[in-house]
């Protein structure tokens, strides 16, 4: 190589170090200009497999208790200023998921036909149950919800009949949103119907045969009417849509384009005041899915114990780092709630659910049990929309404790365990659909010798990543 010094050509050698920066400068180059061909070109979505990620999910913000209006300068109105109605006792939801149960049942038990209520949400109290240390609120909408999540005023304001207006309807990275106008933060419940349901496990009535919902009811309490018009041509879930008016409000439903066809939606009280609803995409659509997997307990709570003394929460992390990378090699972003043995409390999981809004959520674990004969796996929903992910990740787990036990034709059926309905609370998430996973009895000989197997827990990692990527609809 010649360079110019001074007016002079002098002859420079290349050395080895300079050759290799020079080729991997190529290499790199040439890497980018492959990128960019393919992720434009129509079979971009088949060369770009394998290009997935895997991160830890890290949450910035705590959910921490206070009221939406001394966060907010809202031009809503308030139990805290004088509307013209007199007073009562009020309750404002001061946590961003409030959960609620069916008020006019006696039992407290949680109910996937109620839905959580989001923070800001203001309602009068109707009656207050269970006693003075734990009180638990009936609202004047139908629902009960634990004190915990309430701020209670006594001689507040009492508030007017409602209305909503068409505000924004628009496509969003995570599906269509919308926003409506509100005079105040009414009670909001969604539900997913028709569906039928049957009495299963523990004598629970919300066990799901099949997905069939056709429809989305957005439930709005104390409201008489919604103005504007709501365009969901975009959408690829939302057909059409109606308002109709109830005895105890209004609902808004919204029409799937496919029965049994629906990912999930969530909402808030933003900034301005304003519902904000997001009603997920066809995530068979999504060309970089997010999954997020959750590896059961971990840190200072390790889980069950293994008949070997290895701990549940190791077992399931080194499935779900499997299960990830499986994932990863199809081109799927995955994001773990942890990677390490740390503590990560339940609130914690959930707050990661909504802030980083996968298209599905599987929480890894491992059984236990006192009866030693038990054995075999079964997972587990909540919401009837996340029925489908259960079982197709069932059906690829049955299937692999069907081969394990295979010399016994008894033992083999018997270790399908079935999918069934339970309230675990990393499954009662509204944002996508969710499951949990029970991967084996660890207190079982022959379950426990498979799961300490490097081979035993590659052919759960690779069942459960099956039945994820069927549900994604990629290879």
């Amino acid at each position: 190589m010649k360079r110019k010094k001074k007016g002079i050509y002098q002859t420079r050698k290349l050395s080895w170090k300079r050759i290799a920066i020079l080729v991997i400068a190529f290499a790199a180059l040439a890497a980018a200009v492959v990128i960019l061909v393919v992720t434009f070109s129509p079979e971009a979505k088949k060369v770009l497999t394998g290009l997935g990620k895997i991160s830890t999910a890290r949450l910035h913000d705590e959910d921490t208790q206070y009221s939406y209006y001394d966060e907010n300068g809202t031009a809503l109105l308030t139990p805290y200023e004088d509307n013209g109605l007199g007073t009562g006792t009020m309750a404002e939801v001061i946590v961003p998921y409030a959960e609620c149960t069916d008020g006019s049942e006696s039992s407290n038990l949680s109910n996937p036909l109620c839905s959580s209520l989001t923070r800001g949400t203001v309602d009068r109290v109707a009656s207050v149950l269970g006693d003075a240390d734990n009180p638990i609120y009936v609202l004047e909408s139908g629902v009960k919800v634990n004190d915990e999540y309430l701020k209670i005023t006594e001689n507040a304001y009492l508030l007017p009949e409602n209305t909503l207006t068409v505000s924004t309807c628009e496509e969003s990275n995570n599906g269509v949103k919308f926003t409506l106008d509100t005079l105040w933060a009414v009670p909001v419940q969604m539900i997913t119907e028709p569906q039928e349901y049957y009495t299963g496990y523990l004598e629970r009535i919300y066990n799901v045969a099949e997905y069939t919902a056709e429809y989305l009811d957005i439930r709005f309490a104390h409201t008489a009417s919604l103005e504007g018009t709501l365009d969901f041509s975009a959408s690829d879930v939302i057909r059409s849509y109606e308002w109709l008016e109830t005895e105890s409000g209004g609902t808004l439903r919204l029409y799937f384009k496919q029965t049994g066809t629906f990912y999930g939606s969530s909402y808030s009280l933003d900034g301005n005041g304003r519902f904000s609803f997001v009603i997920k995409q066809n995530i068979t659509q999504d060309d970089a899915p997010v999954v997020m997997l959750d590896p059961g307990h971990g840190g200072s709570d390790p889980g069950a114990a293994s008949l070997t003394d290895t701990y549940e929460s190791e077992v399931t992390l080194n499935i779900a780092e499997k299960v990830a990378e499986n994932l990863a090699e199809r081109g799927v972003r995955v994001v773990m709630t942890r990677r390490d043995e740390v503590d990560v409390s339940i609130d914690e999981r959930l707050a990661m659910n909504r802030k980083y809004a996968p298209a599905l959520f599987v929480s890894i674990h491992c059984d236990s049990s006192d009866n030693t004969e038990l054995f075999g796996t079964h997972t587990f929903y909540y919401k009837n929309f996340s029925q489908p992910l259960a079982q197709s990740i069932h059906e690829n787990m049955a299937a692999v404790y069907q081969g394990l036990y295979a010399a016994d034709e008894a033992k083999a059926a018997e270790s399908d365990r079935e999918i069934k309905f339970y309230p675990f609370a990393v499954t009662r998430v509204e944002d996508c659909p969710s499951v949990l996973v029970e991967c084996g009895y660890l207190s079982n000989e022959e379950d426990c010798d498979f799961l300490m197997s490097e081979a035993g827990r590659l052919q759960i990692a690779a069942a459960i990543a099956d039945g994820i990527a069927q549900q994604l609809n990629i290879a």
